[in-house]
């Protein structure tokens, strides 16, 4: 009876009532299966940091992530550490692969057959199961939402499916910074049979235009890279190296192409450790001999003052410019005494030896240094020239510097040299700039405009050389110029660039800078922008006239900052 009331009953539950309530009911079952779902991700995540003391939980822009601790850390080592962990999953599960040339030299790129796919991923969840492995659709961000961690269990769908997944681990600093996201991650493409692509979209979408007969024979790449998307059947195999270790490829995919640069370039640093009491005593004791009039802040004490950004400077190019084949540091006889002399890749110059005439010396002059950097001996015929505070903010490659063929990218700033004559009361760079406009109209009949950017500057010994026979007097006058002066050219910042422009050696180049006046009220919110986002290619503090009440405060957090970007030695620094 009471069944059949209850029956009964329901029929006259009107039928909005009873659409509530099952909307009710499944939206209750749906909360308890993500409760669920949650609480089994939390259990993972915490197996996953007590089984892995390395690994730790991270927060950015309100999510979790987690990393892997590292002891050391550079752009290379990571696109390395993530390729490894591919390609021993491919090993486990016996699946043929082959390097493919990609388009960023952030990462390494493998393909295999579609077919392959779901083996790889099941070996992949064998081996990094209760792993901090991401799995993600590659995207130009640094963490990508739609990243799947393997300790969370189940990838998503949209990324198992795709013909390209990204996989790879976070690396961090000994404090929880991010120094390596998933932009160091190892791509893996799907290669498809040709004959599974002609006649469909991805056919009519190919870069190379191959002909139907040669790409239903042959296999077919699911985007465009830095060769060709389609190999066709036959092709010659080799062997890449990377990081010691041999990996299959093929022919076509190693030859150099005319884009890449294959010429050694090297680092030139000037430097001068304004601390030394000897140095600032000849300082002032010259200073006195008296020099073309000039503001106060182009000779004073803070153009020498060192903030031991030299070191972070070395540990930025170590990290982030694998390419470079020796560092040279020019210097009045002055070395830091954390550098390791016998250290591979550096070796430190003296001023008297690269001066044309060491009796100028001593001088206390960038532009006046500037003029013989070219003379070092066995620099490389194409070389950066760098200030020590200039860093390299993320990882950059020879191409960012130079065209295969050898022609420069220079950096054109958008900040203008002004009209009228060099003024003492002027920046130094826009005397000497003018200075040199003041050349190029006399030699090319062309009107300079723009200065340059606080960036690395790509040098051409040729260029140099050629300066030095066309302009001998200009050049002697700068190189004798013991302080800055408004009689100063700017040669190797500025007339090397348009020299090289004006003959057909040099480009405007693309640069991306953050520079940093450390003394400016807002120079500590740009720092800590640096430090999260790592989004410039380069970044120059510059310490231009700090107040004396000031310089501890400054000081200590350009310590902070450079030690947080920057953590772990260089090559260059001494052991302990």
């Amino acid at each position: 009876m009471n069944h059949r009331l209850l029956r009964v009953g329901a029929k006259l539950v009107p039928p909005s009532v009873q659409a509530r309530r099952v909307e009710e009911r499944l939206r209750a079952e749906t909360e308890a299966a993500e409760r669920r779902r949650v609480e089994r991700v939390a259990a993972r995540r915490r197996a996953l940091l007590a089984g892995d003391s390395a690994i730790r939980e991270i927060e950015v822009a309100g999510r979790s992530w987690f990393g892997r601790t590292m002891a050391s850390f550079t752009a290379a080592g990571a696109a390395d550490h993530n390729l490894e962990l591919v390609v021993a999953a491919l090993t486990h599960a016996e699946i043929e692969y082959f390097v493919v040339p990609g388009r960023s030299p952030l990462r390494h790129v493998l393909g295999i057959r579609l077919e392959a796919r779901k083996r790889l991923l099941k070996a992949l969840r064998e081996l990094y199961d209760s792993g901090a492995l991401y799995a993600a659709l590659p995207t130009k961000e640094l963490l990508p939402r739609e990243a799947g961690l393997y300790a969370d269990g189940a990838l998503p769908a949209a990324v198992k499916r795709a013909d390209t997944i990204r996989f790879g681990e976070l690396l961090l600093g000994p404090d929880g910074q991010l120094l390596g996201s998933l932009e160091f991650g190892c791509d893996v493409e799907f290669w498809r049979d040709g004959a599974q692509v002609v006649g469909t979209p991805r056919f009519t979408e190919l870069r190379s235009q191959a002909p139907v007969s040669v790409v239903e024979k042959g296999l077919v790449a699911p985007r465009l890279n830095a060769v060709s998307d389609v190999l066709p059947e036959g092709s010659a195999t080799a062997v890449r190296v990377i990081a010691g270790r041999e990996h299959p490829t093929f022919a076509d995919f190693v030859r150099p192409r005319i884009d890449e640069v294959d010429f050694p370039i090297d680092v030139v640093y000037t430097w001068v450790d304004g601390s030394d009491p000897e140095l600032a005593g000849r300082r002032e004791h010259f200073r006195s001999g008296g020099t073309a009039p000039i503001h106060a802040r182009e000779t004073g004490a803070s153009r020498y003052t060192s903030h031991d950004e030299l070191r972070y400077s070395l540990r930025s190019l170590d990290m982030y410019a694998g390419f470079v084949r020796t560092v040279y540091l020019v210097t009045d006889g002055q070395t830091p005494d954390w550098l390791d002399q016998e250290a591979a890749g550096i070796k430190v110059i003296h001023h008297k030896e690269i001066f044309a005439d060491p009796q100028v010396l001593p001088v206390f002059n960038s532009h006046a240094i500037g003029t013989q950097l070219h003379r070092i001996p066995g620099l490389s015929q194409r070389y950066l020239y760098f200030n020590d505070d200039v860093f390299v903010g993320r990882p950059i490659a020879p191409g960012h510097f130079f065209h295969g063929n050898g022609v420069a990218k220079i950096p054109f700033s958008p900040a203008q040299l002004g009209l009228g004559l060099p003024h003492p009361d002027e920046p130094a760079p826009n005397s000497a700039g003018k200075n040199v406009r003041r050349l190029l109209m006399e030699a090319h009949g062309r009107f300079s405009v723009h200065k340059f950017m606080h960036t690395p500057h790509p040098q051409m010994r040729e260029v140099m050389e050629e300066i030095e026979s066309r302009f001998p007097a200009e050049v002697q006058q700068t190189s004798a110029s013991r302080f800055r002066a408004v009689t100063d050219i700017a040669m190797g910042a500025s007339l090397h660039h348009h020299q090289a422009y004006l003959t057909g050696r040099a480009v405007p180049g693309k640069f991306k800078l953050r520079y940093i006046d450390v003394a400016s009220e807002d120079a500590f919110d740009k720092m800590t922008s640096l430090a999260e986002e790592r989004r410039f290619d380069f970044f120059c503090l510059n310490d231009v006239n700090t107040p004396q009440d000031r310089q501890e405060e400054i000081a200590r957090r350009m310590s902070d900052f450079l030690q947080s970007y920057f953590p772990f030695p260089s090559r260059f620094e001494r052991k302990g």
